[in-house]
């Protein structure tokens, strides 16, 4: 298998991609949440680039089955249904439900991989569901969501994880590009505390300040969900 991870969205060529799987990883909180949502029975989760789209798809859609969901800067969105906590994605709350979902980050990293074969949502949550989903490919794409288009430790660390497992699963040879050697290092100096990894980072770190320390432990829980979220044509199913 050959691997390119890019460690920050805007790396990524469009042309290296089109056709070819891309694993999409924004471990603080959308892929997280993203996971939860499907694991808890969201019929459908819609990305969205922006607040406007997310608000204008909802108006063509039957509101009482429909969430709007999201952040900006962290918080939630004014007149939105949730948040972007994977702790909102409740089977009670989104169970049968569609949610169009934007994020400052991993929803907007989506929105430029639209020519990818399909988007398969990574966090550490379903890391282990998401490299056997992939281990028969022959090249796999990593894009990392990063910060506001910045390097983020806790993507880099997840990507790194996601490589050392499928070399556990036998996925041999493996060839990854210089990022991917790179997140594995990184894996091997952080992946022994998960939880205080992504305390130490600058997006964990706000998180806690604004009150979202919780989150932070349902991030951190290696394989706690066997879900698979892959985008196609638009909508994570």
């Amino acid at each position: 298998m050959i691997v390119q991870a890019y460690l920050t969205p805007g790396e990524i060529a469009d042309a290296a991609f089109r056709g070819k799987p891309v694993v999409v990883i924004d471990v603080l909180r959308a892929s997280t949440s993203i996971a939860y949502a499907r694991a808890h029975g969201a019929e459908k989760l819609i990305p969205a680039a922006s607040i406007e789209a997310a608000t204008r798809l909802a108006t063509s859609l039957d509101r009482a089955t429909t969430l709007l969901c999201g952040e900006r800067e962290g918080r939630p969105i004014s007149g939105f249904d949730l948040g972007n906590s994977p702790l909102e994605f409740t089977s009670e709350t989104v169970a049968g439900k569609t949610l169009i979902m934007t994020t400052t980050n991993g929803t907007e990293t989506m929105s430029r991989l639209e020519g990818a074969r399909e988007l398969v949502v990574c966090s550490l949550v379903n890391l282990s569901a998401v490299a056997r989903y992939l281990r028969e490919e022959p090249e796999l794409f990593i894009a990392c969501s990063g910060r506001l288009g910045a390097f983020s430790l806790e993507d880099a660390v997840c990507a790194g994880k996601l490589i050392a497992r499928l070399r556990e699963l036998g996925v041999e040879p493996l060839v990854p590009n210089d990022a991917a050697v790179a997140a594995e290092i990184l894996f091997g100096v952080h992946g022994g505390d998960l939880r205080r990894c992504l305390g130490e980072t600058a997006h964990g770190r706000f998180l806690l300040e604004i009150g979202y320390g919780d989150d932070l432990d349902v991030c951190s829980r290696v394989d706690a969900l066997t879900t698979v979220p892959v985008v196609r044509e638009g909508r994570i199913v």
